[in-house]
């Protein structure tokens, strides 16, 4: 269960409207740096009638057979709500077209906000038009639907991002002439919640750009969702689409021309799709998580029935639209705790990947570091979590090693909106049932979730791997669940968001038989990719633990990551490697949890030597550090014969610099480069502690610039390194806690060195098979426990270890 995993996080998410704002305007320029890279090969276009259709209600046909996991699902499964509206749709038009709508949209050469009145007025009109065709009996879901000018910030948006402003906004029941406020997510005490964003431009490409902005938002305010809709106008040739994001880019309607009959006729027919929702399931939201509580499939693989727990914690959550955009609960099963506390406050992530600042902000943060006394203290140490930072986002989820590294300090420049947040108490409004979903994995021992239990639920929008569409992390769970330094699996299952309906992307993509060249919107001088078909899926871990970052002293650090080696290597046993280990993919526990015992059946010279030193530093069954997650791993028995051969994947602040060199582009991604990345979340959790009792109140400004190069980018990183390796560190200046490590630290980066030679000794002809992997793994913990042993903390580390 990750606490770091994301995909695309972006820092600079910004209007580009000209007008008053608090903080600096925003350039265009900063504005593709930020969204460009997350919709790059990713962005198609439907006929309106085929997107309606992938937009509208529907259900599962009776002759349709389940659509396994692993499959990829199709329109043709499915009995589509709006293909029974025709003659709604045509009488919808001709009494839309009797209003002459086009007249309310001014000249096109006109400035652009003199457009926003009279496109809302068209926008408005439509809706008014559809639902008077609509059957009586219909109960529209967004029957209440109005749009309005807006024009100036919202009342809430992304942490670390400026306020955003879109040019209008439908939403729902509110029936007053003009909105006086705007929320992505309204607190408790009420206010205005966008429905559906409007963005008006005279390009598509930077309309696009802003229109992700509002989508990421509507994704923060409720991540579990299928897609976004955001209705965007090119006032310039009063050209209107329907711009779909989803969590593999974004799907757009051709461009519809409202000055002509057909184009009118495709706004109407797209409108009546979203008129035929019901309820909120079949608008993409899931029926069974209202993000306050959960209704789970059952109490175990054998028990159906379902069980409803408490959301507890929001521990993880990442700011993306396009990616994995994993979520991460802590789950309780109600006991006897009152209702009322699980109803109170805002869920706000413990951790957050947020979007990256642009280097003018950065610039401006680091100025601003120079000019303290050192009193500038950043966010809770716990909070320094990252993700998967991608720069240039690739065709697969395991090509994401051209990362980029993004910053996880505080802006000291003030932005005038509320971070989002999503209140508990409306959260509850909206009732959990209980849909129909398969467990489809599960290990041969379940875990069974009692009253008053807690665990872990994460949910991932995931891409299957290999010619058979294989999800591996469910697989890796299952198979190690359990074991010394991995989490005990309760199960896993692909969600639903109505009976017969898996959550999923698919619809919204272009379909295996399509020729990808008819449905690609090019915008930029992208390369054109595959499409990502992302399935949502749900794991629940029995396991709740914290941050390294978060340890009480050293010793107990160093025996986490004792612990977490061995967990990673019994995942290399059962032919997994994880490729993704970072500060947020390896936790701890104060006490320890009872799992199998640590063992090596039938141990060769080298491991032998393994299991000497795991007795001398008293590994048994007593497990404080574990390796979470697993949706970026590989199985070495299919693998390497995989069409992603070589590819790489990681999250950039713990991946090896051989990974994130750009030059190495034929660089195999090997067990090496995971204990590189074990070296390096150590060394953050070391630099991002809290300072120790014995330091000065306020943090020293050396250790904020060291926390800033460890958070940036390969050089930057590397410098930090070099840094902590080198010559004695003064406590006075990096905190005592780093300076305490610094010897444990040196050693262990000096045999990642040797590792490394052994690695590049070996021919390159010879190295891409389970065999080299297996034995690199082999030589990788050794080296790590031989540096564990002969540390100066071991001492105390087997002092903690004795009953």
């Amino acid at each position: 269960m990750s606490l770091s995993v994301t995909s695309t996080p972006k820092r600079n998410s910004t209007s580009v409207h000209s007008g008053d704002h608090d903080s600096p305007p925003v350039s265009q320029k900063e504005l593709k740096d930020t969204m460009r890279p997350e919709l790059n090969g990713q962005t198609w276009e439907f006929n309106f009638k085929r997107l309606a259709q992938a937009l509208s209600a529907k259900t599962r046909k009776p002759s349709a057979l389940p659509v396994n996991p692993e499959q990829v699902d199709t329109l043709k499964n499915y009995d589509v709500a709006i293909d029974k509206l025709q003659s709604q749709i045509d009488k919808a038009y001709e009494n839309f077209a009797c209003q002459k709508p086009a007249k309310s949209l001014v000249k096109k050469e006109r400035p652009e906000r003199k457009h926003y009145p009279g496109f809302i007025d068209f926008l408005n009109e439509g809706i008014k038009s559809s639902l008077a065709q609509l059957p009586k009996d219909h109960k529209a879901l967004y029957r209440d639907l109005k749009f309005y000018v807006w024009d100036r910030p919202t009342k809430d948006g992304i942490e670390g991002a400026q306020p955003l402003k879109p040019d209008g906004a439908g939403v729902l029941g509110f029936e007053a002439d003009e909105l006086d406020n705007l929320f992505w997510s309204p607190p408790a005490e009420g206010g205005e919640q966008i429905a559906i964003p409007v963005e008006v431009k005279d390009n598509w490409s930077e309309l696009l750009l802003q229109a992700a902005t509002y989508a990421r938002c509507m994704f923060s305010a409720s991540p579990l969702r299928q897609f976004v809709l955001v209705i965007g106008y090119k006032h310039n040739e009063h050209s209107l689409r329907f711009l779909v994001f989803h969590r593999g880019g974004c799907t757009s309607s051709e461009p519809l021309d409202l000055d002509h009959p057909k184009g009118q006729e495709g706004f109407i027919h797209l409108l009546v799709s979203i008129l035929t929702w019901r309820t909120r399931a079949d608008a993409g939201f899931p029926a069974w998580c209202n993000d306050a509580q959960v209704c789970l499939p059952g109490r175990n693989a054998a028990d159906r029935s379902p069980l409803i727990v408490d959301i507890d914690r929001i521990l993880h959550y990442s700011v993306c639209v396009r990616g994995r955009a994993p979520r991460v609960f802590r789950i309780r099963v109600p006991a006897a705790l009152p209702v009322e506390e699980t109803l109170a406050g805002n869920l706000v992530p413990a951790t957050q990947t947020g979007v990256r600042r642009s280097a003018r902000i950065q610039a401006a943060k680091e100025k601003k570091i120079s000019q303290t006394s050192g009193t500038g203290s950043p966010l809770n140490p716990t909070q320094f979590v990252s993700g998967n930072a991608k720069k240039n986002v690739s065709s697969d989820d395991d090509e994401e090693g051209k990362l980029s590294a993004h910053l996880f300090f505080p802006l000291y420049i003030c932005f005038t909106v509320s971070s989002i947040a999503i209140s508990r108490v409306r959260a509850s409004a909206d009732r959990v049932e209980n849909v129909d979903q398969a467990i489809d994995w599960y290990p041969l021992d379940p875990l069974n979730l009692a009253p008053g239990d807690s665990a872990v639920l994460k949910l991932c929008w995931v891409r299957g791997r290999g010619p058979n569409n294989v999800f591996i992390e469910p697989l890796l769970l299952s198979n190690c669940s359990g074991l010394f330094g991995v989490p005990k699996h309760v199960y896993s299952f692909r969600a639903h968001h109505k009976a017969g309906c898996p959550t999923t992307n698919h619809l919204l993509v272009p379909a295996p038989s399509d020729k990808l060249e008819d449905f690609w919107w090019k915008l930029w001088d992208e390369t054109s990719e595959p499409p990502e078909r992302r399935s949502l899926l749900s794991h629940a871990i029995g396991f709740v633990g914290h941050s390294l970052v978060s340890a009480k002293d050293l010793p107990s650090l160093v025996l986490a990551v004792v612990h977490a080696h061995a967990g990673y290597y019994n995942m290399c046993v059962k032919n997994y490697q994880h490729r993704d280990l970072s500060i947020g993919n390896v936790l701890m526990v104060d006490e320890p949890i009872k799992t199998e015992r640590f063992d090596i059946p039938t141990p060769n010279e080298t491991q032998r030597e393994i299991l000497d030193l795991c007795r001398e530093l008293g590994i048994d069954d007593q497990c404080t550090g574990f390796v979470i997650d697993g949706d970026m791993a590989v199985n070495w028995e299919s693998y390497f014969t995989e069409e992603h051969v070589g590819t790489k994947s990681g999250t950039s602040e713990f991946m090896s610099s051989m990974l994130l060199n750009p030059l190495n582009k034929n660089h195999v991604h090997s067990p090496v480069d995971d204990y590189y990345s074990f070296y390096f979340l150590t060394q953050w959790a070391c630099a991002f502690r809290d300072l120790s009792p014995e330091d000065k109140p306020e943090e020293p400004q050396h250790l904020q610039q060291l926390r800033m190069r460890l958070a940036g980018g390969l050089d930057s990183r590397d410098a930090a390194t070099l840094t902590i390796t080198g010559a004695d560190l003064e406590p006075e200046v990096y905190g005592a806690f780093l300076v305490q490590a610094q010897p444990f630290l040196r050693k262990w980066y000096a045999s990642l060195s040797t590792l490394t030679s052994e690695w590049r000794h070996i021919d390159a002809s010879k190295r891409f098979n389970a065999k080299t992997f297996r034995d690199i793994a082999d030589r990788g913990l050794l080296y790590f426990l031989r540096v564990a042993v002969d540390s100066k903390l071991f001492v105390t580390v087997r002092s903690q270890l004795s009953p």
